[in-house]
C-alpha cells in the first residue's frame, strides 16, 4: 500500500495550478491564503495536491487571481494521456480491485528502486 498522501492527478494539476498562478502574481503563501481567508497550511496540502480544493475556495481564489474558470481550466484538457498510458489505462480498469492493487504495490516497488538507484548514482 502507498505512503503516499496524494490525491489524484486532477487534485495535483489543480494545485499545481494554484502555485503557477500564485507565483506569477509574486504572492506568498501566506499572503494568498490571507487574501481568501484560509490557513497557509491548508493552501500549502492544496498546491501539493494532498488536499482538495473546495469549490467556495476555487471561487476566491480565481477572484483573487482575476481570472475566469475557462482561463484557469483551459488548458488543462489538453493533458492528453498517451497512446500507450491510455492502453494502461483500460488494462487497469479491466483488473479486478485486488489484481489492480498488486499492480500499484508493483509499480511502488518499481519506483522505489529506481529512486535507490538515482540517490547511488
Amino acid at each position: 500500500m502507498s505512503g503516499s498522501s496524494r490525491l489524484p492527478t486532477a487534485t495535483a494539476a489543480v494545485g499545481q495550478r494554484i502555485r503557477r498562478y500564485r507565483l506569477e502574481r509574486h504572492l506568498t503563501q501566506t499572503q494568498l491564503a490571507r487574501q481568501i481567508g484560509i490557513q497557509q497550511s491548508d493552501l500549502s496540502r492544496m498546491e501539493q495536491g494532498e488536499y482538495r480544493v473546495p469549490l467556495d475556495t476555487l471561487f476566491k481564489i480565481l477572484r483573487a487571481f482575476e481570472v475566469s474558470f475557462g482561463e484557469f481550466f483551459g488548458d488543462l484538457a489538453q493533458d492528453r494521456l498517451t497512446e500507450r498510458e491510455s492502453v494502461l489505462l483500460q488494462s487497469f480498469r479491466s483488473l479486478s480491485p485486488k489484481a489492480q492493487q498488486e499492480v500499484l504495490d508493483f509499480l511502488e516497488f518499481k519506483a522505489a528502486r529506481a529512486r535507490e538507484r538515482d540517490d547511488e548514482s
